[in-house]
């Protein structure tokens, strides 16, 4: 009867308060098929986070709809059940990423015997909870990169490389507030800036960044930065989604539509003249 007890109050629960899918709502089901297969696709480049410089940004899906739900209710811990969905998605991009190594990030790696997979740095507050999701990420994304490792060397070139989370990065006292959720572009980049801190020696080893959400790149570049600072070699970064580039150039509907000209009659050869006004061009 004990052991029943544990199964027998997660029904009860699961009946006062029923289960909802983390990125749209659907009901009955922690995570649908929809939405798991955003998590299940393979990591695409990010072409517009121009603050992180040269650094290549590779992301699983965009920061919008069900994946922006679900990003933030495992950020949040809303949903701590996202936590083995989110490992998996982790180990899936890790593996991929293995394949897209450059060159000299597998020469740094074999020649030091280290490749770190190092997570962006978390605020003190976010520490003192521990909702560190970002150094749980590079866990899974660690664990994944070591899997696909064998791929990346050639036959009888085999080294051993050690294969690992590194959570090395801290924020500079002063150095902009925590939180980048409603600031402008520029903002963002001004608050992100000024490089964190690195509290390991990484002289000559390869390195992978480790982000949950870039939307300018500006915290990428500075971790960066500081990593190539102190000596280590930089092969990009992976984030679980990347924010939509801003919309440029956007085209002004004016209320009503156009005015447009009535088709002359046909071999009359007269202007046309402008077609009236409808009924709610009147109104205005």
């Amino acid at each position: 009867m004990v052991r029943l007890l544990p199964g027998v109050l997660a029904d009860a629960v699961h009946v006062g308060l029923p289960l909802a899918c983390a990125g749209c709502g659907r009901w009955d089901v922690a995570l649908c098929e929809d939405c798991a297969a955003l998590l299940g696709a393979a990591p695409h480049r990010v072409e517009h986070a121009d603050a992180a410089g040269e650094l290549t940004v590779w992301a699983l899906a965009a920061y919008t709809g069900p994946m922006r739900s679900l990003v933030l209710s495992w950020k949040n811990g809303a949903r701590e059940d996202l936590k083995g969905v989110m490992s998996r998605a982790g180990r899936h991009a890790g593996r991929h990423l293995a394949a897209a190594l450059p060159d000299e990030v597998v020469a740094a790696a074999v020649a030091s015997g280290s490749l770190l997979v190092v997570p962006a740095p978390s605020g003190l507050g976010r520490r003192l909870r521990g909702r560190l999701v970002a150094a749980d990420l590079a866990d899974a994304v660690a664990r994944g990169l070591a899997a696909g490792w064998g791929d990346v060397v050639a036959v009888g070139q085999e080294h051993p490389v050690t294969v690992a989370s590194a959570d090395v990065l801290r924020r500079r006292a002063g150095a902009g507030g925590a939180r980048q959720a409603g600031r402008s572009a520029a903002q963002r980049r001004a608050n992100r800036s000024v490089p964190p801190r690195v509290v390991a020696r990484l002289e000559g080893m390869g390195v992978v960044l480790v982000d949950d959400v870039v939307t300018t790149g500006a915290t990428l570049g500075a971790c960066a930065r500081a990593l190539r600072q102190a000596g280590a070699v930089v092969g990009g970064a992976l984030v679980v989604a990347a924010a939509p580039p801003p919309a440029r150039g956007r085209r002004v509907t004016v209320p009503g539509g156009p005015v447009l000209p009535r088709p002359s009659p046909a071999g009359t050869g007269d202007t046309p003249e402008p077609a009236p006004p409808t009924r709610r061009d009147r109104s205005k």
